[in-house]
Formats: structure tokens, sequence, C-alpha cells
């Protein structure tokens, strides 16, 4: 009965796995339609390293056990990335304020 568990288990991680990577195939393909300027640009992609991190968190606390610690230390990883890519999102617009005059 165990074993039949952790079948279901890792069938419904992989699951995750694969619908993780479509959902941030589409994230990219929306984010990347149409004419953007260079500003808006540097906002999708911190939208998409914000979704990327928000979609790991949830696998990586979804599924505990010691086999799905390296998605907890991705999670970490996108954490920072996209705490700083929304920091230099919010200097650079307040810096275009600076110079707006």
């Amino acid at each position: 009965m165990e074993e039949m568990n952790e079948e279901i288990k890792q069938k419904n991680s992989t699951i995750s796995i694969v619908l993780i990577a479509v959902n941030m195939l589409l994230l990219l393909i929306f984010f990347n339609i149409g004419k953007a300027s260079e500003d808006q640009q540097m906002v999708n992609i911190a939208c998409m390293v914000w979704g990327a991190t928000v979609l790991t968190g949830i696998y990586a606390f979804g599924y505990h056990g010691k086999g799905y610690r390296i998605a907890k230390w991705l999670f970490g990883i996108l954490l920072l990335i996209s705490i700083a890519s929304i920091a230099l999102v919010l200097y650079l617009a307040a810096l275009g304020h600076a110079f707006k005059n």
C-alpha cells in the first residue's frame, strides 16, 4: 500500500514539473507578445522571474521528503533573483522619475 502511494506521489511530482514548465512557457509567450519598450521588457522579465519563484515555491513546499530538497534550494535561489530583479525595476523607475524634469 505504501509502495503504491510512493508511485502515485512520484507520478504527481512529474506531472507538477511538466505543468510548471508549461506555465513558464506560457508566461514567456504572454510577456513577449506585442511591441514593448525597453522599460516594459524589464518589467516583463521581473514578472517572469516572480512567476517562476511562485510556481517553484508551491512545488517545493507541496511535496515533502529528501528527494525534493533540490526544489527548495532552487526556490531559494529564485527568491533571491526575484527580490533583486524587483528591486532593480523599482530603482530604475525611481531613477526615471528623477530625470523626468
